[in-house]
């Protein structure tokens, strides 16, 4: 596929698996890609409920994967759906010093987002993400740096992202059947935030909407840190459900319907146009507006759902880059302008960052490459920057030694 570093990646969801092999080149910049989609069953919001199934499901998509690019798969990265995912704060607050003042040095830091860390979650579950939210010295002063700074206490606000270890176990286990292995989980909405929020976006304060299948996810960032997560009991099949049930389709039918004559708002369309439907004996025709109508009402039902969780994040911090939304319903005529009257806020519909992936389907998926690349930068050890770099962390560690123990 090209020179580079060659990473996989599945994002595992109710309805859809989507894999994605990509070549990224010691920039970090993601130079050839191939995505492929296939059918998933035995999961349900996020949670197994077949292994067997969703193993058979992960082989097929992945040797699809395999033939297309003519390179061998043997382990790849996971994002996961569930609405069992959660995010908590975890306090915790560590003497420094029993007399004077002492310098805050990184492994202060480090301590402190340790013990917070290990007294965020229960045995049951497992951390998919954790992020400093904020650092307090003395009880007092708030801020995002500490090192170099001089108190008695320090304490840590950390937000941690967090899963059931057996539905971990699970997808595992799955996984593992097909003939792979997981080198890593990620909560499904961390990896897209990756692949269709910029930092600049994060830096000066936006949300994430994910709708997926079946659930969808709201992330919040500011200062370019995550500073919040939902899920909600909401997802494309509920709308289609809807169809169906009000309509009197089968499920494959409503789908195709909302695809090609879908509308968020019932006043943008005209009472008198049709729709043809076929049925076995012939058409059935069915008003546009009736079909705008179910969508409108149950996205209002979505809307109000999570208004109460915007407003209350909007009322701690300032939302510049607005609201960004991901998802295949997004594309339905009327949605951004329903959700942005809804919320308040400017909203759009997301874009993948630097990547030529056209399908916002494989968003989680490119988010993935782009954390497996976060997360095992590229060294050039022959590089000149890399030994000036070195010999400052040395010169740093030893100032540090120095005002630990003098």
């Amino acid at each position: 596929m090209g020179k580079g570093t060659v990473y996989h990646a599945l994002d595992i969801s109710a309805g859809t698996l989507t894999a994605v092999m990509a070549v990224v080149n010691k920039a970090g910049k993601i130079i050839k890609i191939q995505c492929r989609s296939g059918v998933s069953a035995g999961v349900t919001q996020g949670r197994v409920t077949d292994v067997g199934a969703l193993s058979d499901c992960v082989a097929a998509v992945m040797e699809a994967l395999s033939a297309a690019t003519g390179v061998r798969i043997k382990s790849f990265y996971v994002a996961m759906h569930s609405q069992q995912i959660k995010a908590t704060h975890s306090l915790c607050t560590i003497p420094l010093s029993e007399r004077a003042n002492k310098i805050i040095t990184s492994g202060d830091v480090a301590k402190v987002n340790q013990q917070a860390y290990s007294l965020g979650f229960t045995i049951e579950e497992q951390i998919l993400y954790q992020a400093p939210q904020e650092y307090t010295i003395d009880n007092q002063n708030r801020v995002l740096e500490p090192a170099g700074l001089y108190g008695h206490k320090l304490g840590a606000d950390l937000l941690l992202v967090t899963a059931l270890s057996r539905d971990i176990q699970n997808i595992v286990s799955a996984v593992d059947r097909a003939g792979y292995k997981i080198r890593a989980v990620v909560a499904s909405g961390v990896a897209t935030s990756l692949a269709v929020v910029s930092d600049e976006a994060k830096k000066k304060g936006c949300c994430l909407l994910d709708i997926g299948f079946d659930m969808s996810q709201m992330l919040i960032f500011k200062d370019g840190i995550l500073r919040g997560y939902e899920s909600f009991n909401f997802g494309s099949r509920h709308i289609t459900e809807a169809i169906a049930a009000e309509l009197k389709l089968p499920q494959a039918l409503a789908e195709e319907v909302k695809a090609s004559h879908g509308c968020a708002l019932a006043s943008h369309v005209s009472p008198e146009q049709e729709v043809l439907i076929k049925k076995e004996q012939g058409y059935r025709p069915i008003k546009r507006k009736a079909i705008a109508s179910i969508i409108e009402n149950r996205l209002q039902e979505f809307f109000t759902q999570i208004k109460e969780s915007f407003v209350s994040y909007r009322g701690a911090f300032e939302f510049p880059a607005g609201v960004v939304v991901n998802g295949k319903e997004a594309l339905l005529e009327g949605f951004i302008e329903s959700l942005e009257h809804a919320l308040g806020a400017p909203t759009h519909i997301a874009t993948i960052e630097d990547v030529s992936a056209g399908d916002l389907s494989y968003s989680a998926g490119i988010g993935l490459v782009k954390y497996a690349v976060l997360s095992h930068p590229q060294i050039n050890l022959f590089k000149l920057s890399s030994y000036g770099n070195m010999y400052q962390k040395i010169i740093q560690k030893v100032k540090e030694l120095y005002h630990e123990y003098f």
